[in-house]
């Protein structure tokens, strides 16, 4: 399992930065201003922290700030959030 240095070396931050930067619509409640990266398939079950296809944007530290949520969380090391409510159903038809 990879430890924490893995999530805070220089490298990381600079690439979770510009991915930040080029996608901040938040992936669980789908309000833009997304503040972390969100491992879809968690560290802690394995997964690379590195790899930017398992990355999506989320809030975090400083909530969403149209329905005040930390999306991510609410998520916690789960695979799939059951019982976010949001304003809007994003995974509808």
């Amino acid at each position: 399992m990879a430890g924490r240095a893995d999530l805070t070396s220089y490298d990381y931050r600079k690439a979770r930065a510009a991915f930040l930067a080029a996608n901040d619509v938040c992936h669980l409640c789908g309000h833009a201003g997304a503040d972390v990266v969100d491992h879809v398939r968690p560290v802690a079950a394995g997964a690379d922290p590195s790899d930017q296809d398992n990355w999506a944007p989320a809030h975090g530290v400083r909530r969403c700030p149209t329905c005040g949520r930390n999306c991510n969380g609410s998520k916690g090391a789960n695979v799939q959030v059951k019982g976010l409510n949001t304003s809007r159903d994003w995974y509808g038809s």
